[in-house]
């Protein structure tokens, strides 16, 4: 009896908004500084570290997806910076709005049609990558995951990404997926 072990190796993208960008362009002597950016009422700032993230999941053994039906769990988090809770009424100077309470994550990719989860690219079949929160909780592209409470300090949205099989017939291979996300405060 022949035993093998079939690999799968994981690239994701994650990306958010990025509020700041600079791009330099020069030539003897001269250049062009190009600026990008937006100014944006919220509670906190992303660290720039959190908005563009390229994660390398290790390489999962078809074997494992089928036994156990997911992989080993790959920790992801947001980092809220910078946090202000008051907001001041930019139509009336000196007064208040309400605090913000909470911010809420959406994440958004393409959707796997065999399992509602985030589909993948390449030549890997019959997997989909779900997105998990710190309570378990599963995100569906485009619908936005519970509240949390915003503390006034700096905080850490945690999650989890996990390939799972969708219902279709595997086949290894490598694959890649490119998921958005948006904080919304309230």
């Amino acid at each position: 009896m022949r035993t093998f072990a079939a690999l799968i190796k994981t690239s994701m993208f994650i990306g958010g908004a990025t509020f700041l960008g600079v791009a330099l362009a020069a030539g003897q002597g001269s250049g062009l500084v190009t600026l990008e950016g937006q100014l944006v009422d919220s509670a906190c700032a992303l660290e720039s570290s959190s908005a563009h993230q390229l994660i390398e999941m290790d390489v999962t053994a078809m074997g494992q997806l089928i036994r156990q039906g997911a992989s080993v769990p790959h920790p992801f988090s947001l980092r809220l910076v910078k946090c202000s809770l008051s907001r001041s009424d930019p139509s009336r100077p000196g007064n208040y709005l309400p605090d913000w309470q909470h911010v809420r994550v959406t994440f958004e990719g393409r959707v796997d049609s065999a399992s509602a989860l985030f589909s993948t690219e390449g030549t890997s079949e019959g997997i989909a990558l779900r997105i998990a929160d710190s309570q378990g909780r599963t995100s569906t592209s485009g619908v936005p995951m519970p509240l949390t409470p915003l503390t006034g300090e700096d905080q850490e949205l945690r999650y989890t990404l996990q390939l799972v099989g969708n219902g279709r017939p595997m086949a290894v291979g490598s694959h890649r997926t490119a998921v958005r996300f948006r904080l919304e405060y309230f």
